[in-house]
């Protein structure tokens, strides 16, 4: 059993360190490391977008400068104060913070508002993406 663990580990170690010099030489000949060929950037502008949230349409606008969100409200006015209206909230700093809607969760005890405002927040960010 030992000598098989042995034989693993020394694969596992020769593995990372050939991924290792693949890696170097992909961004040492494109010059970009490959997540950020699929990045979107963004045109410069005012967006906005609504979705259906719990009792109302809820709408997200956002203004992007320099290709970054610096701006993000939402207008969930017609849904519960107490709820929807404090997830609003919560999900402006949250989107603002993040840039977008990755890692964004939605809020507790305001699933369909959250819902709501994490499409319009894509579908706003859709409308600014540059080709």
């Amino acid at each position: 059993m030992k000598k098989h663990t042995t034989r693993n580990v020394i694969l596992m170690a020769v593995l990372d360190v050939a991924l290792g010099i693949v890696l170097s030489l992909y961004i040492a000949s494109t010059g970009t490391v490959p997540a950020a060929d699929n990045a979107d950037t963004y045109a410069d502008g005012a967006y906005s977008a609504s979705a259906q949230g719990y009792e109302s349409e809820v709408t997200v606008m956002i203004n992007i400068t320099g290709g970054k969100v610096t701006n993000v409200q939402i207008d969930a006015g017609d849904e519960t104060p107490e709820v929807g209206g404090k997830a609003a909230e919560s999900l402006a700093r949250s989107l603002l913070d993040a840039g977008g809607t990755a890692g964004v969760d939605t809020v507790s005890g305001a699933t369909m508002t959250s819902n709501a405002v994490l499409s319009a927040m894509d579908a706003c960010l859709a409308q600014a993406v540059q080709e």
